[in-house]
Parts: C-alpha cells; structure tokens; sequence
C-alpha cells in the first residue's frame, strides 16, 4: 500500500500549485512536488509457503489499483465532477505460483510490475522497468519473460486507405512482443552483479493476412549490466549501464526501452537507432545522525533517420539529506540539477543549454520513531525553490520544453513551492 496527499501553494501568488512539478522532465529531478496518488496492493495468498517447508508448492494473486486525481487534490476530484478529474488505473493483476514442479521454481502469468531498482527520490525505476502483461518464469538466480506492449502512436497503428474521401479510412494496431533474459551474478558474498537481456519483436502492421504491410517488421535488442555493493549497515551503491538499438531505443526522459525514440529510416525501420542510460544510485548512513541518499542520471536517445535534430540527451543529479534531530522529527533537505539538451535543424543556432537547480527543505514529522530513510508514515511540510536557467526560459517561451510549473505561470526565473504532504507504505 503506497500513498500520498496533501497541499500546495506558489507563495508569491497565493496560486494553487499542487501536482505542478519543477522539473523539465518528469521526475528525474526530485519528486517532492508530486500530486496525490493512492495505490492499494491486495495481495490473496491462497496457498501461503511455510517456514517449516520451504520446498511446499504455494501460490498467490496481486491486485494492485491506482486512483490518482488529474485536476487538483485527491478529495476535490470526488467533489468536483470525479468522472472527468478522478483517473482510476489497475497496475497489477497476476497469479504466481512457486515450487512448482521443482523447489525454488515460479510461474507467474498476467499484468505486474515487472522491475527491480529504484531512485526513490527521483521516483524512477530504472535498468530494467518493463511492468507490463504477459508471463514469466524464475528459478534462483534467473529470470526470463515474454512481455506484450501497445499503444495509440503510429509506430503501432496504421490507417489503410478504403478509397473513400467521405470516410475515415479504418485504422489497424499491432503489438510489440518482449523477450527477456535476467541473472543475479553473486559477487564476494554480499555484492551482485545483474545481467539483462531484450529482444523486441513488431511484426507488419497489415488489414489483413498476405496484405500488404502497413509498416514493416521491426526489431529492438537490449544489453545492460548493474552492479550492486552492499556497503552494511543499510548502505549500497547501485551502478548501472544499458544500451538499446532499433526500436528498443527507448531511453529519453526516463523511458523505458519500448519508448522508442526518433523518427525512422528511409525504409521506415529503426535499424541504426540507438539508446544509452547510465546510473548511479547510493545511500549511505554515515552515523546515527545523518544519512545521505544521491544519484546520477545520463541518457541519450538516438533516431534512425540520421538527421541533425533527431537525438536527444538529458541528464540529471542529485542528493537527499537526512538529519535526525530527534527520533520523531528529521530534517530532509534537496538539491537537485538537471539538463536537457534537443537536438537542432543543419545550421540552425544551437540555443542554450536548458537546465533548472532545485532546492528543497522538508521538516518532517515521523511517527514511528525510525532513524531511517525509508522510515514512514511521513507528515512532511515543504518548501523548494528552483532556479531556471536562460535556455530554460528561451525554450518554455519557444514551448519546446518547459515543467508543469512554467506551463501554469510562464517562463520566469525562479518557482516556489510551498505545501504539506502525507506519505506512507506498508
């Protein structure tokens, strides 16, 4: 069960501000202003494992629903028109089942998160996010899928021609099918090492069977490795590379390898695309007193068309303080610096490099008493300032790229942030 809501204002303006991120690309530059969100998980083991036999089949069902609110807080979406401003989603609905057939073997079939690490603080799931409906097998260390994704743009449908101008002519989709391969490598005991794997195949979009193709057959791969370091005491660093080529390129702004990125070649394929992320992610708990949890972020996305502006690089860092001034009260501060730079038409002026500094100051209320950032229940009063550099300011006015924030108040300088949030799982 994960959930937050709360409030927020801009307090030049006395402006409701709520949800209105900071960022120039979704979370990746922190994630304090994010709207109210509930996800309950209900989880029905029907056939719990036991501690007494490990080896005993077991299996289970997880249904995980998300209700987020798309105009303002999560209790004035019910009272506001909630059919329209209330967005109801089901995330996870899968059955899994393990000892089957042999100990330490799982069979799971449905829709789930399918995914391992996390920034937290930058909510992004990064390596390998790839939550999505099919099936999958798991034995020890190695886990392999077969995935399935769709979707509304025209790399997945096609409109054929009916002859009729009166008409709309009918639209045709295909789906994108997801091989997956994974291995957790044991390193030294208390370290690991995680391989991936990913072939993406999307057959020709037709009306019909021995038709002629819509759009042709296309093809993705996917290679990445991430090494976890447990540092004790609660402390890690993750490390992770990945690189994506045709139409598994996906890696712009956070997104997954299936958010192909660009425009195609001249035979209408992605052959020569390519995208690479780079991650670095760690918390360390230097004393009783004191925690830092940082990362950095890199990814470059290439099209296949092989013109000037079809690529695209974004990058961002930042870190998470916390100071425990007394079990029930920690401060939480934020820095966070962030950076996209588009691509340009053959002679074009290069702009500006677009980029926003945030800072955020978080007291914190935290009832259970934890010295830990992972503590919750949070009861947490924010303030962040951020500070938007001129190519920011140049390419929300030019509405090629601009956070939630400048859409709501225009191009300026600096934003404010100003609100009280609850946060918990369980």
């Amino acid at each position: 069960m994960y959930g937050r809501v709360g409030v927020a204002w801009n307090p030049q303006n006395g402006r409701y501000v709520h949800g209105k991120s900071l960022n120039l690309l979704g979370t990746l530059g922190g994630r304090l202003e994010e709207g109210d969100y509930l996800e309950p998980t209900i989880k029905l083991n029907i056939v719990k494992p036991t501690a007494e036999d490990n080896t005993k089949p077991y299996f289970h069902v997880v249904l995980t629903p998300s209700m987020f609110s798309t105009n303002g807080s999560f209790i004035g979406a019910f009272a506001n028109n909630f059919s329209t401003t209330l967005r109801i989603e089901l995330f996870q609905a899968y059955l899994e089942a393990g000892n089957v057939l042999i100990p330490d073997l799982k069979i799971w079939a449905g829709q789930r998160f399918y995914r391992g690490s996390d920034v937290h603080i930058a909510d992004y799931f990064f390596f390998n996010n790839l939550s999505s409906q099919g099936f999958g097998v798991k034995y020890k260390a190695l886990d392999v899928a077969v995935l399935l994704q769709t979707g509304t743009s025209t790399l997945y449908s096609s409109r054929a021609d009916d002859g009729n101008p009166d008409t709309t002519d009918p639209l045709f989709q295909r789906q994108r099918t997801v091989l997956v391969g994974q291995y957790v490598l044991p390193v030294a005991e208390k370290h690991s090492l995680h391989l991936l794997g990913e072939f993406h195949l999307l057959p020709a979009n037709r009306a019909a069977i021995g038709s002629t193709a819509l759009a042709p057959t296309d093809i993705g791969y996917v290679a990445g490795v991430k090494f976890r370091a447990d540092l004790g005491n609660g402390s890690f660093s993750e490390t992770a590379v990945r690189a994506g080529g045709g139409i598994a390129n996906g890696a712009y702004a956070g997104s997954s390898t299936w958010g192909t990125y660009g425009l195609t070649n001249e035979d209408g394929k992605y052959a020569g695309a390519l995208g690479l992320e780079f991650v670095e992610h760690f918390l360390y708990n230097v004393n009783p007193l004191f925690t830092v949890n940082a990362f950095a972020i890199v990814q470059r996305s290439q099209g296949a068309s092989g013109e000037s502006q079809d690529h695209a690089l974004n990058f961002a860092t930042g870190a998470r303080t916390f100071l425990y001034l007394h079990n029930q009260f920690h401060l939480i501060n934020e820095l966070t610096f962030q950076g996209v730079s588009l691509g340009q038409p053959e002679g074009a002026e290069k702009p500006s490099l677009p980029y926003a500094v945030k800072f955020s100051i978080v007291p914190t209320l935290v009832p259970s008493g934890d010295r830990s950032a992972w503590a919750r229940p949070h009861l947490r009063l924010i303030y962040t300032l951020a500070y938007y550099g001129e190519g920011a300011r140049e390419a929300a006015s030019a509405g090629t790229l601009s956070s939630a924030y400048m859409r709501e108040f225009g191009p300026r300088t600096f934003g404010h942030y100003l609100g009280a949030r609850a946060e918990w799982w369980f």
